[in-house]
């Protein structure tokens, strides 16, 4: 009776520590580096061990794992990646640390403790919205979002988009942010020199990364019409329909200085460019053109040229914009923008599928105060702007 007590004790004592040991070698683990051969990368995703034997990682199913005790193995077999498929030696294991080797890899990772990160996360009063000083002539925007989530949005000169996400870990005892994601930009772990309410500076691999709080959050007024408000056959007038006031008008102007702005998405912040348009009136042959400037720190480039003369847009009112269809007219107001306040005509219509509200100053053809424009572009993104007038050249 004592043996069979005795055995059944010792079973008892080995299923213990075997659910102890797996309960410590699962959960979730971040691989800080791995080394193959002699060279090193560093991942940096987290790997969840589950407790049901299978293994996660970035949210996808990777595979399954067997943890071996008493030989000091770890057993893991993936179908979705090779190099967690197979048998690998522990070479170092503990509540905080783990490392495994297979032939010339060697896997290392870090234990992660997700309701910590919660609560770490909310400590470095990081979230917002940041541009990032960069020297590539672009908009870098930096949005932190509680409680570990982040997304990078990049704005070339030309308009160009790309945008990526990923997570962030806050590390109180090393003052220092981890980034993981599909970015090269932040990837990777960043020592926090700086931190304020409107200021950071990090530190990456001897590179500093400098954010300052977007400041460039604004209403949005969206434009909420649908193409059935309006008439088959509108009876509103441009005031712009005498070409001579257009030609008296422009030809003492040397060029229009607007802002454009661009809601960046998944962003209630904007990224700005100075649009310039240089006129050229001759009086003598009725003819106007408009040669349409971006500029930015680095670059200036025509973007388009309007003329209107001769059988160019002899019919469009609403020079040097579109013409749009269908449109109406909805009030008349004063509008202070940077260039001052004007009494303008207000219109909104449809410029293609693009929904267009126009300011147009009454006593000064060929002038907008102000534009505003939304599409929906690739992948059902809400594309958004706005152009107000700064300078009238004269």
């Amino acid at each position: 009776m004592k043996r069979k007590h005795l055995i059944l004790a010792i079973v008892f004592l080995y299923v213990a520590v075997l659910n102890a040991q797996k309960e410590t070698i699962s959960g979730n683990w971040l691989l800080t580096k791995v080394i193959q051969g002699d060279q090193p990368y560093e991942p940096l995703f987290i790997q969840k061990f589950e407790e049901n034997g299978k293994m996660k990682a970035m949210g996808q199913e990777l595979g399954t794992w067997e943890y071996i005790p008493n030989e000091k193995r770890l057993l893991m077999h993936s179908e979705a990646s090779k190099e967690f498929d197979g048998e690998f030696k522990i070479i170092l294991f503990n509540s905080k640390k783990l490392q495994l080797k297979q032939a010339d890899v060697q896997l290392f990772y870090t234990k992660i403790n997700l309701d910590k990160v919660v609560e770490n996360n909310a400590l470095m009063n990081f979230e917002g919205e940041w541009i990032l000083e960069n020297d590539l002539n672009e908009t870098q925007l930096l949005k932190i979002e509680l409680p570990d989530t982040f997304l990078i949005t990049r704005i070339t000169a030309g308009g160009g988009s790309s945008a990526y996400n990923g997570t962030w870990l806050f590390n109180p005892e090393e003052n220092s942010v981890l980034f993981m994601g599909r970015t090269n930009l932040l990837k990777g772990f960043c020592a926090i020199k700086e931190i304020s309410e409107n200021k950071f500076i990090l530190e990456r691999k001897g590179i500093k990364i400098i954010g300052k709080k977007e400041s460039s959050v604004k209403p949005i007024e969206s434009l909420t019409f649908n193409i059935e408000d309006f008439p088959e056959e509108s009876t509103d007038t441009s005031p712009w329909q005498d070409f001579d006031a257009l030609l008296n008008e422009l030809k003492n102007v040397r060029y229009l200085k607007y802002k454009q702005s661009k809601l960046i998405p998944n962003t209630s912040s904007f990224s700005h460019k100075t649009l310039v348009s240089k006129i050229d009136v001759n009086s003598e042959e009725r003819r106007i053109s408009l040669a349409n400037l971006s500029i930015t720190k680095k670059d200036t480039m025509q973007i388009s040229e309007r003329v209107k003369g001769d059988l160019y847009n002899q019919y469009n009112d609403f020079f040097p914009q579109e013409e749009l269809g269908p449109y109406k007219l909805v009030t008349t107001e004063t509008i202070k923008v940077p260039a001052g306040e004007f009494k303008c005509k207000i219109f909104e219509g449809f410029d293609g599928d693009a929904k267009v509200k126009y300011w147009m100053i009454i006593d000064k053809p060929g002038i907008y105060a102000k534009i505003i424009r939304e599409d929906i572009g690739l992948f059902d993104k809400v594309e958004y702007s706005i152009i107000e007038l700064e300078e009238i050249k004269k």
